[in-house]
């Protein structure tokens, strides 16, 4: 009947939904299932102006389309155009991984009010990202992803990150 309710609970019984903040070894769970939350940060045209940072966030999908790649810099800012969410095949990975919703509201009700608090955990980006609404008109919603905190493992302050696409081969001209 409840999706959250464990075998033992007596059938009748209306157990309050768990913990969002809890550990699945707090709530019970012997292996953690594989997250279905997703996220993919691609570049659609190598000599684009932009790259388009995609989440899956269980059933809930989103896409913001942002002039440079998401910041390593704690504090920084990146403009974020919401769009419809697609597929790119052929587009350039420059990173993908799992998110973990750090707010207190489910993603749908987080992403409706305007303000999403991510754990990203990829190979490039690894720390606390936000994404807030700053501005919504007919034609689009401007969002800012923001940097937190970046977590060990990811590139250092000033650090030079290097893009996806490979140098070409050949003598230097």
């Amino acid at each position: 009947m409840f999706p959250y309710m464990a075998d033992g609970d007596a059938p009748g019984g209306t157990p309050g939904p768990p913990h969002p903040r809890r550990s699945d070894e707090q709530r019970g769970c012997d292996d953690a299932a594989p997250s279905s939350s997703l996220y993919v940060v691609e570049q659609p045209d190598p000599a684009g102006p932009h790259y388009d940072f995609r989440l899956t966030l269980g059933a809930v999908s989103a896409s913001w389309a942002i002039p440079e790649h998401p910041s390593l810099i704690p504090g920084d800012k990146r403009l974020a155009i919401r769009t419809p969410a697609q597929d790119r095949s052929g587009a350039a990975v420059w990173d993908h991984g799992t998110v973990d919703n750090l707010g207190d509201l489910p993603w749908d009700r987080a992403l409706a009010e305007g303000r999403l608090s991510l754990r990203l955990t990829g190979h490039r980006l690894r720390g606390v990202f936000v994404l807030v609404r700053a501005h919504r008109s007919p034609d689009q919603e401007q969002w800012l992803l923001i940097t937190r905190e970046v977590s060990d493992g990811s590139p250092a302050r000033g650090e030079a990150v290097v893009t996806a696409y490979p140098r070409p081969s050949g003598p230097p001209r």
